[in-house]
């Protein structure tokens, strides 16, 4: 089937929501929260008419599949305003609640393309990648509750250790708070090992029943195994493989395959 102007149109812009957010948050950072939020929801309703226009005459399985998918980066979008998180305590602690809620949005989206992959394993059960599927279900569901408990670590204990430790004549951090980081650094390490493997296998599972061609699984398993790998070095390694690590691991980017993977599957779904 032909696809009109407008669904080309609706998919080259999803393609590039990820692109401009990303550009946009680190080239310009942070900005008044009275510029960034008209243009966080305007973005998040050419986000919907666009999977909406993308999705006309698919058929409802796969918008279902799709839409959280998707529509998970509609809220990581208002961080091309608010800029990366703050590099010291003190801007962290100027501006605390930009950054509960900063980590709120990324519960939400985690738990989005959570809801996408299960409907995707209901989708593929009974077909030929029912089996990957199955396994990928099962890392997804052991990785949300990691993911949750990661986000709230650094969105509200991390925040106010921060408020009340960033203060002129503050305290002294007490030595547990490196017991503490070092523990969620494991679970860092493994949710974020979770998403990218389940991720893998869904794109693996979806090549099997059909939804999606070799090359464009390929890919998504290549760079789903690159980011678990980056993810799992350990700290002190020279500078490109140090920022390399630290990117695999920022939510929104171990969020992006999955995004990816939807705008695929209701662009070339018939």
């Amino acid at each position: 089937m032909m696809k009109t102007f407008a669904q080309k149109l609706s998919y080259t812009f999803l393609l590039a929501v990820p692109i401009l957010v990303t550009a946009m948050a680190f080239i310009f950072g942070h900005q008044s929260h009275w510029i960034y939020l008209p243009g966080w929801f305007l973005n998040m309703l050419l986000m919907f008419l666009a999977v909406k226009t993308l999705g006309d005459a698919k058929s409802e399985t796969v918008r279902r599949v799709a839409w959280p998918l998707i529509m998970s980066w509609a809220p990581i979008s208002v961080f091309a305003g608010m800029g990366p998180p703050p590099e010291t305590a003190e801007g962290w602690a100027a501006l605390a609640w930009e950054q509960q809620l900063r980590y709120c949005i990324l519960i939400l989206s985690g738990t989005f393309t959570t809801i996408g992959f299960l409907r995707m394993y209901n989708m593929l059960k009974s077909g030929p990648g029912s089996r990957f599927a199955r396994v990928g279900k099962t890392m997804f569901l052991m990785a949300l509750p990691l993911f949750i408990a990661n986000m709230a670590y650094w969105g509200f204990f991390l925040t106010n250790v921060f408020v009340k430790y960033a203060q002129p004549g503050a305290p002294a951090k007490p030595n547990w708070l490196q017991t503490v980081s070092s523990a969620f650094t494991v679970v860092r390490m493994t949710e974020v090992t979770l998403i990218y493997l389940g991720t893998a296998v869904f794109a693996y599972a979806l090549n099997r029943s059909g939804h999606l061609s070799r090359l464009a699984s390929s890919i998504y398993i290549f760079f789903c195994c690159l980011g678990a790998i980056l993810n799992l070095l350990p700290a002190g390694l020279p500078a490109p493989l140090a920022i390399a690590s630290y990117v695999s691991y920022i939510p929104a980017i171990t969020l992006l395959m999955p995004y990816l993977i939807g705008v695929n599957l209701l662009n070339k779904a018939k």
